[in-house]
């Protein structure tokens, strides 16, 4: 039986879901989730992942986020890695039923019920620094994530991490099985694009400065100039325009103030 909020430490909460019924179970410093052959484990210090016989720790070094796909819905958390190759892993994800199933708005509203205990019970985790990286050295003092979002489908999601007065994106590359920063955005308009070990750091005035042109977003002076880009592949141009419009957002938002 499906458990709303109001469930307490021990108690399981349940929400349908396109990979079958997803079950969450919520204790003193640890939480679990299941679906289909799938589960995940976070109890200090591990993340515990597994998927048929296969089975997988990770150290808690760094952050465990829990993002919302946009605009599909998909709940995915995702673990900050801060080894070598510092970046995130989306280690567990689902996705909603379809909104044209007869009891599709209702699953979807019992899975948003879900996806905030969840982020709840691992607030938590979710308070490391991501500046801790060395990934994002050119990014501000540690903010906690106000929000993260998943853009994308499958292994080839772009997150999108707000901590308020700038985002980090990271985008997977080929053949890895993480995704790296590929921006840091401030709200000033000062964008800083990674290529590898390079550093590239530009400044757009407005969102109009923020386009999108094949695999690439394309970032201009307010009189067309392009001053840089950055490739944002494995996504839909669709997905890409949506990730410009919440880089955009950010820069008219807090460029206003």
């Amino acid at each position: 039986m499906y458990r709303g909020d109001d469930a307490q430490d021990g108690g399981a909460i349940e929400a349908p879901t396109a990979d079958g019924p997803l079950r969450v179970e919520v204790g003193p410093r640890r939480i679990s989730l299941r679906v289909a052959d799938r589960a995940l484990h976070v109890a200090d210090p591990f993340a515990t992942l597994i998927e048929g016989k296969r089975q997988e720790s990770l150290k808690l070094d760094g952050r465990l986020v829990v993002a919302r796909d946009v605009p599909r819905e998909d709940l995915g958390i995702w673990i900050e890695l801060l080894d070598k190759q510092p970046g995130m892993r989306r280690i567990f994800g689902v996705a909603p039923i379809s909104l044209l199933e007869p009891d599709g708005l209702a699953a979807l509203q019992r899975l948003d019920r879900v996806a905030r205990r969840v982020r709840a019970a691992l607030a938590d985790h979710a308070r490391s620094s991501f500046s801790t990286s060395r990934a994002v050295a050119a990014a501000p003092p540690a903010r906690d994530v106000g929000r993260a979002v998943e853009i994308g489908r499958g292994l080839d999601k772009v997150l999108l991490a707000d901590l308020g007065d700038h985002h980090v994106v990271y985008a997977r590359r080929l053949f890895r099985d993480r995704a790296h920063v590929a921006l840091v955005i401030h709200g000033d308009g000062r964008v800083v694009i990674h290529d590898g070990k390079l550093r590239h750091e530009l400044a757009v005035t407005s969102k109009f400065g923020i386009l999108v042109s094949g695999d690439y977003l394309r970032f201009t002076d307010r009189h067309g100039t392009d001053l840089g880009r950055v490739a944002i592949p494995w996504i839909t141009v669709e997905d890409r325009e949506e990730l410009a419009r919440r880089i955009g957002q950010l820069v008219d938002r807090v460029g206003r103030r």
